[in-house]
Order: structure tokens, then sequence, then C-alpha cells
């Protein structure tokens, strides 16, 4: 059953309430677009590799996880960016994601809720699908589940149209997985989405050739993507490092990440992405401001249909 977490403001709540009970009416895959109605159609926030664990003062690779979190969401909140809903694209939960972790984490997400935002969740190889959903508020049965054990969603935007996938395939595996039901299912929503452009959040990295730690099917996602011209993006975390390329004219960009770099260098944060009827931006705020990567952008213009 796919799950976005609601806003908590009194004065966006009530709208999204509204909205959110008409979504989850609507299978298979949830309509979030008007849920932060106050805030800034056209920018979305965009986070990924929080890791949270249920400590929050655990050190992890000389990190704080919990507190580069609640660095990220301080800066958003003074930023006055007023993004209208937020993403966590996978590795919500440290390690083995306990139940304690979800916990810990949905504490530390309530300023941003409390901002007005909803935050649509996705799942990586850090995570468990059973714990993860027992942390929330059970969302009402008659809604069906599109892909069976799968965090799966729709988001409409005023510009563009998310499509968020589940690529974790176990808890603590590496590598992850969309699996042929998945894919089957993307390509029938994107069919019935096409006249909008597309963004495809995946939490591991598409990997060809294989290195054995990214997405184990990126071929059999090609075939789905590529041929549908309305899909213009794919976007993942899990390498904890952030680049942006191409596969033929489908922009492919790595966020980076919240909780830590695993070589120490890269510099980790948090990205805004302000959306146009052209394409949008994709702009990254590094937690260290001395960084030279401070305020990098990535333009994306969306390919033609």
């Amino acid at each position: 059953m796919p799950y976005t977490l609601p806003p908590l403001s009194r004065r966006r709540f009530l709208r999204g309430s509204l909205a959110a009970a008409a979504a989850l009416s609507l299978a298979p895959a949830v309509r979030a677009a008007g849920q932060a109605a106050t805030g800034d159609p056209d920018r979305l926030l965009v986070l990924s590799d929080v890791h949270i664990a249920a400590d929050p003062a655990l050190i992890v690779r000389n990190a704080n996880m919990s507190d580069h979190l609640k660095q990220a969401i301080e800066e958003v909140l003074a930023s006055k960016l007023n993004p209208s809903a937020g993403f966590i694209n996978g590795d919500l939960a440290y390690n083995t994601a306990e139940p304690g972790d979800y916990a810990t984490l949905i504490k530390l997400l309530k300023p941003l809720r409390e901002a007005g935002l909803p935050l649509h969740l996705g799942l990586g190889n850090h995570d468990n699908f059973e714990r993860f959903r027992a942390a929330f508020p059970k969302a009402p049965e008659s809604t069906g589940t599109p892909v069976p054990a799968k965090q799966v969603l729709v988001v409409e935007t005023k510009h563009a149209n998310f499509f968020q996938l589940d690529s974790l395939e176990k808890t603590g595996v590496v590598p992850g997985i969309l699996g042929t039901e998945q894919l089957a299912w993307l390509a029938k929503v994107l069919d019935a989405h096409k006249d909008k452009p597309a963004i495809i959040f995946v939490h591991h990295n598409p990997d060809v050739p294989s290195t054995k730690n990214g997405l184990k099917d990126t071929d059999k996602l090609y075939e789905v993507i590529l041929p549908r011209k309305a899909v213009k993006a794919v976007v993942f975390g899990h390498t904890h490092k952030r680049s942006a390329t191409k596969v033929e004219d489908v922009h492919l960009i790595n966020l980076p990440a919240v909780a830590y770099p695993f070589d120490g260098k890269e510099p980790i944060g948090w990205t805004d992405l302000l959306l146009t009827d052209k394409g949008g931006t994709f702009t990254f705020h590094c937690l260290d401001k001395a960084s030279p990567k401070q305020g990098e952008k990535y333009e994306l213009e969306w390919r033609e249909a």
C-alpha cells in the first residue's frame, strides 16, 4: 500500500486531507497533487539516503545522521523556498531498518510536516517494507495495493508527474531490483499519464554495465521508459554521490546523500527542484557551505515527446 506522510499544519492539512481522501480512492496510484496548495506548486524538496537510526546520537562514518537531517530541514525552512512537497528517495532507515529507526525518522520530519509539506517516501536496500508500513498509521483497506509489498505511487504536480518505484529486494542486500510485476505496473501508469512529462524516482542507481551494486534489472527499466517519450528523467540515490548524465535523451540524476559520504570527500546535503513547462532546475545545497559544490545547478530540459 503506498504511503505519504500528510502535512500537520491545520490550514494546509484540511485541504490536504480532502485531497488525500480522494487520492486514496484512485487505484492503482496515489494522486497527491494539491496536498500542499499554499506552497510553491513549481518547487519540490528532494532528499535521499538519510539513514536515520533509532538512537539520534549514533555516529557512523564520523557523521551523526540525525543531526545532518535536522540541519537540512532547518535550512529548507529558513530558505523561504516554500516547496509544495518533499520526496525522500530511499534508505530512510539505518542498516537493518529496525522499528525505532522509523519512529525517530517520523519525529525528525515533523517540522517539515508542520510547515505544510506532504512527504512522499521511497524505500532502499536499508529499509524493510513490513516495518516501514507498521510504523505509520494504517491507510484504508479499500485502497488496494498497486504492486504487492511494494511502496509505489504516482504524484501529480503542475508541470510533471512523479513515479516513485521500490527497488528494495531484501533488507541489507546492496543491489536492488524492480521485478516483472512492478515494471508492468510502471508501463501501465506511464501510458495512463502520457499527457504530461514524467520523472521516475528509484533508490538504486541504473547499473549498465553491471557493477553488481545497483539496479539489477536496469535493462528492463530502460525497455519501459526509453520508448515512452513522456519520461524525461530518472532520479536515484544509493551511491552517496552527486552526478548527472544521460541514457539516450533521458536524464540520469544521482542525488547526494544527507547522512554521510562513502569516501569522506563527497559533499552531502539536500536538493530543491524548480519546475517549468519546459524542464526544471536541480539546485544542490551542501551542508558544508564552504564546499565548492554549494549552489551547483543542473538544468533539466524536457526531451521532445
